[in-house]
């Protein structure tokens, strides 16, 4: 696979360069993307070939521009630095506004962002201070902080983010084992006018910052999966400035140590807007001690504050509170379940974190309401649940006579059960279009192929061999599609890369 992958990027080189796209890697002409920093221009498209490339931090001078990363599996693309990075900033700096705006980022994983404390200590993987941005099927992990975005001089950007993991981001001061710093998972400051963080997973944070801090206007956080452990972070989720925030189908766990032991935060409220949407949501406290669901700061302001449809479920040793600080007047709260101990809820198998639920559960199953709609008109019926942030979302189809509590439904197949591997191989990958696919005996399966948005791929199959299918895309594109094999009540979900 490692020959047919580069012999593809031998033969496209040429036409790459010349068109705008280039390809970095082991045996192309440009072996890092530094080396083609000034060389790129408005427009281009930069493929970049598995590995791992280190200490090489990038400050971009161009506008829309599209990267993608190559790898596939344990294959990966990724940049790692080790140490401070010299720039001040990150890994890769799109600091321009107005000339680095529109910024396409695909599969690339980042390791290590970290600058001087001198530099402010707050190196970010990506820092971001133009407009627009959108970030998929990225990782980002012992950094400072993942995504730190904003400028002063910035309105109306767009920030979207999907099927990307968090892990160990945060503040820790070089060689001292205290978890002592402010910096986040991902920061979105009030240049942004609309946040979108679906699908992805934020675990284990090393500093006492948040997972996720928003300042945006609107942000739309829904079906991800927040999981503490027994990391050392604050809010896993801070409101900074109000907005209009549709909290749902999440999985949020606080973990065992924490710094302040409340899971969402409301800090002002000076945005134009001020509302906030908690709906379908899965909560779980394992701290120890005292607890608060919600802390809400500012004493008026709020002007719409819906709670439906959530588990609000805790270990029987914490002192729980579901909101510190000041309840808001516009305080609408419906059909949420609470539980003493998170174990005994009903969940399929909570030890692993699959809070999915089995047909006993009966305290949950139809046991939900209609949350409507927000003031701006958006559905708070939830249409997924949190998958594997490498994997398409699970559909929520509704079952029964109502919707049940929590971020799953029931439907007869555990999440559990859905995400049972087929043995699968998949080949070439990437390709330009065609694939074979390699499958066990199997009585029946059908293939989806989508985009990245859900969208279904066109393709035609044809017998290759035993047990063998040839895929034709017929309309590729570049870029990451998911490829989707069912059998009977399990289905498999993988990446093909599609040149």
């Amino acid at each position: 696979m490692r020959k047919m992958f580069f012999l593809l990027a031998f033969i496209f080189f040429y036409n790459f360069c010349y068109a705008g796209q280039w390809i970095i890697g082991h045996g192309q002409t440009y072996k890092m993307p530094s080396e083609i920093v000034n060389l790129i221009h408005d427009g281009d498209t930069i493929y970049i070939a598995p590995g791992v490339y280190e200490q090489d931090a990038c400050k971009w001078k161009n506008k829309n521009l599209v990267f993608y990363g190559m790898g596939t599996g344990q294959w990966k693309t990724t940049f790692k630095y080790t140490g401070n990075i010299p720039n001040g900033k990150g890994i890769w700096v799109f600091e321009n506004p107005g000339q680095n705006d529109n910024i396409y980022i695909e599969n690339i994983d980042f390791d290590g962002a970290q600058v001087s404390d001198n530099d402010g200590g707050n190196g970010a993987a990506i820092r971001f201070q133009a407009k627009n941005l959108e970030v998929l099927f990225c990782g980002f992990k012992n950094c400072q902080n993942g995504i730190l975005e904003g400028h002063n001089a910035v309105a109306g950007s767009n920030v979207k983010l999907h099927y990307c993991y968090f892990f160990n981001n945060g503040y820790q001061e070089e060689n001292n084992p205290n978890h002592s710093g402010y910096e986040h998972n991902i920061y979105i400051s009030a240049s942004t006018d609309t946040l979108h963080v679906e699908n992805c997973l934020f675990h284990h944070p090393r500093g006492q910052a948040n997972s996720l801090k928003t300042r945006a206007l609107n942000s739309f956080i829904l079906y991800n999966m927040f999981d503490e452990e027994d990391g050392n972070g604050s809010y896993e989720i801070n409101i900074a400035q109000g907005g209009n925030n549709i909290i749902m189908g999440n999985v949020i766990i606080q973990g065992t140590s924490g710094a302040n032991h409340s899971i969402i935060g409301f800090d002002e409220a000076i945005n134009p807007v001020n509302e906030l949407y908690f709906v379908n949501n899965t909560v779980i406290n394992k701290f120890p001690g005292n607890n608060r669901y919600f802390n809400i700061s500012p004493s008026s302001g709020i002007t719409a504050f819906k709670i439906y449809n959530n588990i609000f479920a805790s270990i029987p040793a914490a002192n729980n509170t579901f909101i510190s600080g000041n309840i808001p007047a516009a305080m609408d709260s419906s059909h949420n379940y609470y539980a003493e101990n998170y174990l005994e809820t009903g969940f399929v198998s909570p030890e692993v974190n699959d809070f999915s639920i089995p047909k006993e559960a009966t305290n949950l199953i139809d046991q939900g309401t209609d949350a409507g709609f927000t003031n701006s008109g958006f559905s708070l019926l939830p249409q997924f649940s949190h998958n594997n942030y490498y994997n398409l979302l699970l559909e929520r189809p509704l079952y029964g006579n109502a919707i049940d509590i929590g971020a799953y439904e029931y439907s007869f197949v555990s999440k559990g059960n859905r995400q049972k591997e087929i043995d699968i191989k998949i080949y070439p990958n990437p390709s330009s279009g065609s694939f074979n696919i390699e499958y066990p005996d199997i009585n029946s399966y059908k293939i989806k192929i989508t985009d990245i948005s859900g969208n279904e791929v066109n393709y035609s199959k044809n017998i290759a061999g035993k047990n063998v299918s040839k895929i034709e895309l017929n309309n590729p594109t570049n870029g990451i599609l998911i490829l989707t094999i069912y059998s009977d009540n399990q289905l498999l979900s993988t990446k093909i890369i599609a040149l």
